[in-house]
């Protein structure tokens, strides 16, 4: 009788030890399936570029930037594209460029357009590339491929050739320009040409551009 009972007391032992074992393997388990599960849905939330990126960046579509001194508004920025990285030093882009000037009085005076801007981060410094119009208040129209606005010193220069039109219709062309940001005085550095309609007339009445 001793013996049955010292039996079934060692079985029962037996499956209270085997049940805990199974127990403990089920909770392993079940953490297991949890942190699978957990690492999978961090890996699938957290967002992975194909680029590489070596700076962050803003990026603006459709945008419009203003510029005032003071309170008075100087010069307005319309892009579809705008690139600025998070940095002082960096390097603007602008796709397309559509800037107008206004006067001391807020009237537009002077329209740049180009097919892309790189400009400075504190917007002082402008290098327009590919199809630069420029069209002054008084309607003198500028056209090259590649110009440089400093807009600190209201400075223009270019290095390519480059052809202004007046609105009595002459037509000059040069290589390099050096201007005044509303031209209102501007040189070519060399290959200068010109087509000046009724020229031997104006000549004669000593016009200021002839000088």
């Amino acid at each position: 009788m001793e013996k049955t009972a010292t039996v079934t007391r060692a079985h029962k032992q037996m499956k209270t030890t085997q049940g805990l074992r199974a127990q403990r393997r089920g909770h392993l388990i079940l953490v297991s399936a949890l942190l699978s599960l957990l690492c999978c849905t961090t890996r699938e939330n957290v967002p992975v570029s194909e680029d590489l990126i070596e700076s962050p960046y803003q990026e603006f579509g459709t945008a419009t930037l203003f510029f005032f001194e003071g309170s008075v508004q100087r010069w307005r920025l319309e892009s579809d594209y705008i690139n600025k990285p998070l940095s002082d030093t960096a390097i603007v882009t602008v796709i397309p460029v559509n800037i107008m000037i206004y006067d001391e009085n807020e009237n537009p005076a002077t329209l740049i357009l180009a097919d892309t801007g790189y400009s400075s981060g504190d917007m002082e410094l402008f290098n327009l590339r590919g199809g630069v119009y420029i069209r002054t208040e008084d309607s003198l129209v500028v056209r090259t491929d590649r110009l440089k606005w400093i807009k600190e010193k209201r400075k223009v220069e270019s290095d390519d050739y480059v052809q202004i039109e007046t609105p009595r219709g002459d037509v000059l062309r040069g290589k390099g320009l050096d201007a005044v940001d509303d031209f209102s005085t501007f040189s070519f550095r060399s290959n200068i040409t010109g087509r000046f309609p009724d020229f031997q007339r104006r000549l004669e009445q000593d016009e200021a551009i002839f000088r």
